[in-house]
């Protein structure tokens, strides 16, 4: 084979002629193994090597006729590394082998999952009819879990035909979690079933763990939470066939045996649509009013206090602490009625009966529970001076007239007959203390009729005992919950008694820290709801509450009172009304008080024996007794992420902590008003325009990145100096040169003069 054959198309002229190569290097030509050669021929200057390319592109052209070599010799060269590189070689999907199936788990699929939870989790298990339950804790294997939750206390139910069937279920019993925050947990669980339902038991929770902080993160569920009535029983008005065996002993309950009511099943079912539908309209109405609750069964409602407290009602209705509807089960087959909470009175009982009466008429068309309620709001007045004659009875109320007609039997002989028939009416209403004041109030008026000529001795004492209770304004014992209020190193001189009457306060948002005042709160006597006063805060918009329990202070205890608190945290007290009472003469001061406030000395005159009265308050001490019960609204609590600014102790920080702002500031700031570190004030305003403008009080060396106390000049550590050098030849504000030879012709005050060398005229 000839040399222009290996070349490739080589040049005839120049092989025929066989002229010496002038070569002048060893360098090969990069043109000879190309596809159309080199044109120079053996003129080429560079060396032809034939012999190992020409054996290489030959076989190479043999094999693969094909592809053929475009790159010069040194490129291939240089790819041959890479030609080297191993690769896998590609299997056929038919060859590869799947993962072997344990033979326990094709013999009995849920017992082998059973098995995986047993020693994963070494749970409690308990057998059920329905299938199995286990016990365990699962605890969160993420490093950097956000929420503080160590682990999660659950219930695994696996049903008997798992997996062939219905799906396991997953219960969280963790108490320190809110119930929202829970059915989050299993609704998640329930999610995670459904999209893989090939998965096992373990693999279930294996994703429930990964995927648990995104769960936790969701807004809670909304839940309802269900309150029993205290110290109210009553008997469910849907049976009324059932018969009384007290009442058939007169002769009136033989009329209602023969008129005992009876309704098909058609009746009964639209009853229940209509009860339904009244009841969520009466829910949707009034259900976020507070005070409103619904017991378990669905057929005691206790209404809000703004139903029956108002201008217009008697003062007995509205010292009742509570009012209930009550709905049986087959209303309005059955009819409703209203119940209040002790005390008892005449106006309530007339209330009672004249709601009774207004139901039992609308028989044609029935009126709707909210209806109802509208109604006893707007005629309260009315109804309270109704005479209970006036009640029609009916055969309906079956079981209830015969509860009505019983009750009295038993009521009128401490009650009202006492009042007309004996002649000491206020011995009767000692064992019932909850009446006193409203029993005894009756019972004056009683007495100064019937009983005009007793003794002067009896006359003051039926005179002096109702002021004695009116005064008593504070309970003998406040609850100890929520937050105290006292004053340390109290001094009281000539006071044996101290009253904070009106208490003002500064609390901080628990949201976003944000201070509110709440002025004015008066002693919450019911210690509930109705004496708290509400507000939004002002920059997050969050609901805030704060009630106040007055406390008796004295020599022996600096306990003002109770403070009880929502979505905030008690910061300061403000000027508050305290009223003293002279040790003297035991005469409390007069209705306005005195205003006082930590640190300052109040003194005050005794109107009745011109006494002096001073008081001092050294300190506000504000100590959590007990935690309040946790907002529906609120998250669970984050970790609190800690501050990484990315430098380290010893060693200078970025630019020596210059900014854009300031060229010769060598420092960082930690603003007050955020804890945040900023470079300048200018930096801190850009990123928090809305924050208080006030002087940072910590600082960050930039030469040693030490966090301390705010220094003028230098650091306290390293002794650097944090501020630009002194300029040179300038004034500086009389800090800097002040000889005006030295002094720099740009400086003005080079050519003026000082003051008291002007010469005098």
């Amino acid at each position: 084979m000839s040399d222009q054959s290996i070349a490739g198309g080589g040049s005839a002229v120049d092989a025929s002629h066989a002229t010496p190569a002038l070569t002048t290097t060893n360098k090969p030509c990069r043109y000879f193994a190309t596809k159309s050669g080199c044109r120079a021929g053996n003129a080429c200057p560079f060396r032809h090597d034939n012999a190992p390319s020409g054996v290489i592109n030959h076989t190479n052209r043999a094999q693969k006729p094909e592809q053929t070599s475009t790159e010069p010799e040194s490129a291939q060269q240089h790819s041959l590394p890479n030609r080297r590189r191993y690769q896998a070689p590609s299997v056929p999907s038919s060859k590869v082998v799947q993962r072997p199936v344990p033979t326990a788990q094709l013999e009995d699929p849920r017992e082998f999952q059973l098995g995986q939870i047993r020693r994963r989790f070494a749970p409690s298990e308990k057998t059920e009819q329905n299938g199995c339950s286990f016990t365990f804790t699962l605890a969160p294997s993420d490093p950097d879990f956000p929420f503080e939750i160590e682990s999660l206390e659950c219930i695994l139910s696996v049903p008997r035909d798992y997996p062939d069937g219905s799906r396991p279920k997953l219960r969280v019993l963790n108490k320190d979690i809110p119930r929202g925050f829970q059915i989050n947990v299993e609704q998640g669980f329930d999610e995670i079933a459904a999209a893989t339902p090939g998965a096992t038991l373990l693999g279930l929770l294996n994703r429930l763990d990964k995927a648990l902080a995104d769960v936790l993160s969701r807004p809670m569920a909304e839940t309802i939470k269900l309150y029993r009535p205290s110290g109210t029983t009553h008997k469910s008005d849907a049976t009324p066939i059932e018969p009384p065996s007290k009442a058939k002993a007169p002769a009136t309950p033989k009329p209602a045996a023969p008129v005992a009511p009876t309704w098909t099943e058609t009746e009964k079912a639209e009853a229940a649509q209509k009860r339904q539908a009244d009841i969520r309209q009466l829910v949707a109405r009034l259900g976020k009013a507070p005070g409103f609750n619904q017991s378990s069964d669905g057929v005691s409602f206790t209404l809000p206090t703004t139903v029956f407290r108002n201008p217009n009602a008697p003062a007995s209705i509205t010292k009742a602490s509570s009012l209930q509807l009550i709905v049986p089960q087959l209303y309005p087959l059955a009819h409703c009625r209203i119940q209040f909470a002790e005390p008892r009175s005449d106006e309530l009982t007339n209330v009672e009966a004249a709601f009774q009466s207004k139901v039992q008429t609308q028989t044609q068309a029935p009126a709707s529970l909210l209806a109802h309620v509208n109604y006893l709001s707007l005629n309260l007045k009315q109804m309270a001076t109704a005479p209970k004659a006036t009640v029609p009875p009916t055969p309906k109320e079956a079981p209830s007239g015969s509860q009505a007609d019983v009750a009295p039997a038993s009521k009128p002989t401490p009650n009202i007959p006492s009042s007309e028939n004996t002649d000491k009416p206020h011995v009767h209403i000692i064992p019932r203390p909850l009446e006193w004041m409203q029993a005894q109030s009756d019972s004056e008026d009683t007495s100064d009729d019937s009983y005009s000529d007793e003794s002067d001795m009896e006359a003051e004492e039926t005179g002096d005992t109702p002021p004695a209770d009116t005064v008593h304004t504070p309970r003998a014992s406040v609850a100890e919950k929520g937050v105290l209020l006292s004053f340390p190193n109290l001094e009281l001189h000539g006071i044996e008694l101290l009253e904070l009457t009106s208490l003002s306060l500064t609390v901080k948002c628990n949201r976003c820290k944000e201070q509110s005042d709440f002025e004015r709160l008066r002693n919450n006597t019911n210690s509930d709801h109705t004496g708290m006063k509400e507000q939004g805060c002002k920059k997050c918009a969050s609901s805030l509450a704060a009630g106040y329990r007055m406390d008796l202070i004295h020599m022996n205890s600096s306990r003002a009172g109770y403070i009880d608190l929502d979505g905030c945290t008690a910061v300061d007290m403000l000027p508050s009304t305290f009223v003293p009472t002279c040790s003297e003469c035991s005469t409390a001061y007069t209705t306005p008080g005195c205003v006082s406030v930590r640190g300052d000395s109040t003194l005050a005159v005794c109107r009745e024996c011109h006494r002096k009265m001073s008081f001092r308050i050294q300190e506000v001490k504000f100590l959590m007794v007990s935690a309040a019960a946790e907002r529906a609204t609120q998250g669970l609590i984050r970790k609190k992420v800690k501050e990484n600014l990315g430098i380290v102790a010893g060693q200078e920080l970025p630019r020596r902590g210059k900014c854009q702002h300031y060229g010769k500031s060598y420092r960082w700031f930690r603003f007050s008003c955020c804890s945040k570190v900023f470079p300048c004030d200018k930096c801190h305003d850009i990123a928090n325009p809305d924050h208080v403008i006030e002087f940072a009080n910590r600082m960050i060396c930039g030469y040693c990145s030490r966090e301390q106390n705010y220094r003028p000049e230098d650091c306290g550590v390293c002794h650097s100096t944090l501020i630009g050098k002194k300029g040179h030849g300038f004034w500086e504000g009389g800090k800097g040169t002040r000889d005006p030879a030295r002094m720099s012709r740009k400086d003005p005050r080079k050519y003026k003069r000082r003051p008291g060398t002007k010469p005098k005229t």
